[in-house]
């Protein structure tokens, strides 16, 4: 559901980005994973991915690279904030959290930060820049950033679970109106935020709480064995491969800008950058859960010295990524501001190469602390390619966006919006069209044997255009009243094109309206809001896991379906010297439409579920999160606590999880000009509990059945205590 989150999460949870670009709340604070930037999913599910990351106004990875891969904020960049929801999709194009890093080029005299980082985890964390004149207006900059985390499970396989480095280099040019600068980045990427590390089992209830499995402890455990080991068919070669999972991921990214701007007399700002983005061939594995099942000794599990095993089993449904992308971006930006106008435009001009292939198979291991692999019928792996995807395609696309801001009188703004991008897709892929006899994902399917394959070829033209209006009004001082929205269509990426079957190629519509009024004096502010999304045609996919003849089965299925929400957001800030207050408070109704889908199986069995009209997984009708601060001469002091109310772990809605808390505090003291200590604090009620979907459940329609029922997913990070040290000239 990649595509979907991207729709709605700043509509309700940054109203202050309703009048302008407001400083990042917390947006790095993330409950699940201490390096991937915050999702906050309000009103469509969570994609993983974190937030959207742009570098010096260009997307950080156009292609198959999510931006944690290749980007970690600090030293090197402005604080790290957010851009507002009307902007980023009027001018990027992108519906989600915008994060928006400006790089540090210049500096009067050298100067620099060095950040050391270390937790109660045995984190080992350096992030170094350093920036300075070298003569005759021109300037050298550099930055460092090695992160290395066990993190809180102690993985037996390895040691650092998640690991990258990032080096990035800048040559700066300063005239009297104008400036360039070439800035060379790479990044090497063995982060297992894929790797099956982050989840765990438990036990369902059936009223929203969950048990431990075993006396498993959620977050302090490992749930994946110590051997990882695998044997899979490569999808392209048809050839048998040989390896170790935990060595797999190996993600080798270059990046190279260069940014001139110029400003004219007449007071025009003039901006012209380029950007190259080369991933080298990398593979990276991804770990996905398919079902806990209760065997007995004559199914066919054994120990590795074949003696039989009797209990429960975690299966693990893995794909193997191969691929590589190369992606180029030239943007022209104007803009100038009149008396009663402001006017922003931009032309963006991209080509991207991308190939991929996803090879897969399953394993299992029992479910225990430290789980032991299984074999199954003798082999170690099974189910090859079920679930395989590949992709060759480029795709080339002009985009050309516009701002207006018209003040006819000083209380009133009328902004208008608008982007137009012309697009051709080409790809080659082999998804199982309406009549095709080949394709399926058999046991084995290879791009080798003529009788299981055929590829496609798809040339696709399309536009993907937005509309957009802001109207708001000033009735007195600190009193305004707002109402805006935006119409959008946007064709399907050609990562869509890689999936087993592909249901619609619509170009797939969002639609926004909302409206709020906001109240400012020098000691508070406050926001109300009360906004409608919508998005039809989308299709994503996902796992649906049945058990049959007391077996669990995974299957990849690719749905096509719509989302509606309703919500009302009230948000706002108390301030009195030092102290501040922040809290913001959220009611929403994401709900499902038009979601019907009939699953088959390998037994020839159809399952028909509509999940029109349930409750949209993994969302909270109610959140609310309350954040003071306060700050005295050289000490600040903040928290974040969040609610959560019950999320729905099936698309059946028959299973939820229970209301939880996430927790964050810290302290920072500045020790003269050139010294700061911070001490952060996460899970400060020791909480814990799982949270997310979960995709096993999707397919059970009887409420008793999920009564104990063993399952495995995602949960809150347990308690975890950093300590930093900064060091600045």
């Amino acid at each position: 559901m990649n595509r979907l989150v991207v729709f709605a999460l700043l509509v309700f949870v940054i109203p202050g980005c309703l009048w302008a670009q407001k400083d990042n709340r917390n947006v790095m604070l993330n409950a699940e994973s201490a390096t991937v930037p915050r999702v906050i999913n309000v009103g469509l599910p969570d994609s993983g991915n974190g937030a959207i990351v742009f570098v010096d106004d260009m997307k950080h990875g156009l292609g198959l690279p999510r931006s944690q891969y290749h980007w970690a904020g600090g030293n090197a960049y402005y604080p790290v904030g957010t851009i507002g929801l009307m902007e980023s999709v009027v001018r990027f194009g992108e519906f989600g959290i915008l994060v928006d890093s400006q790089t540090i080029y210049t500096s009067p005299k050298w100067s620099g930060t060095f950040t050391g980082t270390t937790s109660s985890n045995a984190l080992i964390r350096f992030d170094g820049a350093v920036r300075g004149p070298i003569g005759k207006g021109w300037y050298l900059s550099g930055g460092a950033y090695v992160n290395l985390d066990p993190t809180s499970v102690n993985a037996p396989s390895r040691y650092y679970v998640e690991q990258k480095q990032i080096y990035q280099a800048a040559l700066s040019k300063l005239w009297n109106q104008s400036s360039l600068n070439l800035s060379y980045r790479v990044s090497f990427c063995g982060d297992r935020v894929d790797g099956g590390y982050s989840v765990a089992p438990f036990i369902y209830n059936g009223d929203g709480s969950v048990s431990a499995v075993d006396g498993f402890r959620l977050g302090r455990d490992c749930y994946m064995p110590a051997d990882e080991n695998v044997r899979w068919m490569d999808l392209v070669s048809g050839k048998w491969k040989e390896g170790d999972m935990s060595k797999m991921d190996n993600r080798r990214t270059h990046d190279l800008s260069l940014i001139f701007k110029y400003k004219t007399l007449s007071g025009w700002n003039l901006k012209a950058s380029a950007h190259v983005c080369y991933v080298a061939p990398s593979t990276w594995a991804r770990v996905q859960l398919a079902g806990i099942d209760d065997v007995s000794s004559d199914v066919g599990y054994t120990f590795y010295d074949g003696s039989p095993f009797t209990g429960k089993v975690q299966n693990r449904q893995t794909l193997i990524y191969d691929f590589w992308t190369a992606d180029a971006e030239v943007l022209l930006q104007a803009g100038k501001e009149w008396k009663h106008h402001n006017l922003k435009t931009g032309l963006s001009s991209i080509y991207s190469r991308q190939w991929e292939e996803a090879s897969s198979m399953m394993f299992a291991h029992t479910v225990e602390p430290s789980p032991v692999r299984l074999m199954k019928n003798g082999e170690g792996s099974w189910n090859f390619n079920r679930a395989a995807m590949y992709m060759d395609a480029w795709k080339v696309s002009s985009a050309f966006f516009m701002f207006h801001d018209w003040r006819p009188v000083e209380p009133l703004l009328v902004r208008s919006g608008v982007r137009l991008k012309p697009l051709y897709n080409d790809v080659i892929s082999a998804p199982k069209l309406s009549g095709d006899t080949k394709n399926a994902r058999v046991n084995g399917f290879n791009l080798q044997d003529p009788s299981l394959y055929e590829l496609h070829h798809f040339r696709k033209g399309g536009l993907d255009y937005v509309v957009s209006e802001h109207i708001s009004w000033r009735f007195v001082k600190g009193l305004s009243l707002m109402v805006e929205g935006f119409y959008s269509m946007t064709n399907k990426a050609t990562t869509y094109y890689r999936n087993a079957t592909l249901p619609s190629l619509k170009a797939i519509g969002n639609a926004l309206v909302r409206g709020g009024i906001s109240y400012e004096k020098p000691w508070m502010d406050i926001t109300g809001t009360v906004s409608y999304i919508t998005s039809w045609n989308n299709a994503a996919a996902i796992n649906v896991t049945k058990q049959i003849n007391g077996q669990s089965e995974t299957i990849p299925w690719v749905s096509e379906y719509g989302i509606g929400t309703l919500g009302f957001t009230l948000d706002g800030n108390l301030r009195y010297g030092g102290f501040n207050l922040h809290t913001r408070v959220t009611w929403q109704n994401p709900t499902y439409k038009n979601y019907r889908n009939e699953f088959e199986f390998s037994d020839g069995s159809i399952t028909v579920i509509d999940y029109s009209g349930n409750t949209v997984t993994g969302i909270s009708r109610l959140m609310l999160e309350v954040d003071p601060s306060f700050r005295w001469k050289f000490l600040r002091v903040w928290t974040s606590i969040r609610y959560y109310s019950r999320q729905y772990v099936s698309r059946t809605n028959l299973a939820y999880f229970n209301g939880h808390f996430e927790t964050f505090a810290g302290a920072d003291f500045t020790i003269g000009e050139n010294h700061k200590i911070t001490l952060n604090v996460v899970n400060l009620f020791f909480q814990s509990g799982a949270k997310g979907n979960i995709d096993i459940a999707d397919t059970i329609e009887d409420a008793e059945l999920l009564k104990g029922y063993s399952m495995a997913g995602s949960y809150i990070r347990p308690f975890t205590v950093d300590l930093m040290y900064t060091y600045s000239f």
